[in-house]
């Protein structure tokens, strides 16, 4: 008996070394809603009510760090999305490894979310929800295969930089092969109350709203519930975030411009955006309310229908409820109206009018 608590013993003080070293930690997040949503497009046949059990960004992943010396720890991540609602296969999220120097900051590569949708900070207060996050109304919500990223240390405790390079890897509008035909970029200040946010991209792939490609289907606007279709381009952007702290308050807001890179897409003459989002919540013990207003503006120049001039103002209000069970585990629930509003010189577009109603329940592991 002696003997083989003594092998048991040699064994674990053999392992845990190892463990201790490099123990990657399995994390993850199931979200599940039901919604309702009643679109109002009119074009006969298009207009739907429906039911759906939709699965908002459900994910699972490994991440961890692994300290090399003094100055430098490895740090890697992998995370897949999946429907949890239905069968199928894994889709790709972040993935990267990088080098951080407790000092200077840390180098990652691999497949990243852009500075520019991270700068977006907590103003999405939809944010992962099928219908309703703001990706379907505005551009900028990348993340970037091939990504050569650093993200700085805190300077003076409050100001950081994240920045990105894209090599074109000959796979742009225009047959480029430099180490940073993309570029992703934010500088921010944040303190305990107090969050800002600059962010650019330039010639980066965005795709556009679903909304605006159907304007380009036949003349006749469409929603994304009914689209099938998507496009993206090289874009250049620029966004300003800020949020405020006051006790239990919280309130943000986001405006960003973007066009695209050299006016080479196969759509338009242009497609330049404006976007406004403005939101806040409010925590009440368990409860915590929240409420936003989106508002984005593509002006698409004159060939996506031959002879007209073109505009596609999209608003989004809506209200949200969350119970916290616990820090993990929460049911939620989520109001919204949709206001799509098609101006088309010359031809016939469709105003869209949609209500969006949803319950649900998200745990974190």
């Amino acid at each position: 008996m002696k003997r083989h608590l003594l092998t048991v013993a040699i064994a674990a003080a053999t392992l845990l070394p190892l463990t201790a070293q490099a123990a990657p930690s399995v994390y993850g997040r199931l979200n599940l809603s039901v919604d309702y949503s009643d679109v109002d497009t009119g074009v006969a046949g298009a207009d739907g009510k429906l039911w759906e059990l939709n699965s908002n960004s459900s994910r699972v992943g490994i991440r961890g760090n692994e300290k090399l010396n003094e100055e430098f720890t490895a740090v890697y991540k992998a995370e897949w999305g999946f429907d949890a609602d239905m069968s199928g296969g894994l889709s790709a999220r972040e993935r990267y490894i990088g080098l951080k120097h407790f000092q200077w900051g840390a180098i990652r590569l691999g497949y990243i979310d852009s500075p520019f949708k991270n700068a977006e900070d907590d103003v999405d207060v939809f944010n992962d929800s099928v219908n309703l996050d703001m990706s379907n109304f505005l551009t900028g919500q990348n993340r970037l295969a091939n990504s050569i990223n650093y993200v700085s240390p805190k300077f003076l405790d409050v100001f950081g930089a994240n920045i990105s390079l894209q090599p074109g890897e000959q796979d742009r509008d225009v047959n480029e092969n430099h180490i940073a035909d993309g570029i992703s970029a934010a500088f921010s200040y944040e303190d305990d109350s107090l969050y800002l946010s600059f962010a650019m991209d330039k010639e980066i792939e965005s795709k556009l709203p679903d909304t605006v490609v159907g304007l380009g289907v036949g003349a006749t606007l469409l929603p994304p519930v009914f689209l099938t279709t998507s496009y993206s381009e090289a874009r250049d952007a620029m966004r300003l975030n800020a949020r405020y702290k006051l006790g239990d308050a919280t309130l943000s807001a986001m405006f960003q411009q973007s066009e695209a890179s050299n006016n080479l897409n196969t759509f338009a003459e242009k497609l330049d955006e404006e976007a406004i989002v403005l939101s806040g919540s409010y925590k009440m013990d368990a409860v915590t309310l929240r409420g936003q207003i989106a508002m984005s503006n593509f002006d698409l120049g004159q060939n996506f229908v031959i002879g007209s001039d073109e505009e596609l103002e999209t608003t989004l209000i809506g209200v949200g409820l969350d119970y916290n069970f616990t820090s993990n585990t929460k049911a939620f629930a989520n109001l919204a109206v949709l206001k799509i509003e098609a101006t088309v010189a010359g031809a016939t577009a469709n105003d869209v009018d949609g209500t969006f109603l949803g319950f649900g329940m998200e745990t974190r592991f």
